[in-house]
């Protein structure tokens, strides 16, 4: 029997999960590249149901650092509220084991439940 309170990190729920932002990945051509950044800038994440909501990804942002991909071409990704994002299939599994980002361990449960309480 272990004490009351000293539960072990939890994964998030589904709906936690759900509740997070889902973005498609497009690589840009060559033609799409303003000259001075066109080395670094890889491709476009827009946000699905919200094509106005979009986040510029260069190279080296564009990779998935569970799985350590490179995004392709019309993947979906999710991003967490820390702003980190990866793979769709990639995040959620690590999600239901594990509810902090893998990069800098910001909890969604926690800041989900946080903002639930503010309204």
């Amino acid at each position: 029997m272990g004490i009351q309170g000293a539960r072990k990190q939890e994964g998030a729920s589904e709906e936690d999960i759900c509740r997070l932002p889902k973005f498609k990945f497009r690589r840009t051509e060559e033609s799409e590249k303003p000259s001075e950044i066109s080395r670094s800038y890889e491709g476009i994440m827009t946000e699905c149901g919200s094509p106005h909501n979009e986040v510029v990804l260069s190279s080296e942002d564009a990779e998935c650092c569970i799985c350590l991909s490179a995004y392709d071409d019309g993947v979906e990704l999710r991003q967490l509220p820390c702003d980190h994002h990866f793979h769709c299939a990639c995040i959620d599994k690590w999600l239901h084991i594990n509810a902090t980002c893998p990069l800098c361990k910001y909890n969604i449960v926690k800041s989900s439940n946080d903002s639930r309480e503010e309204v």
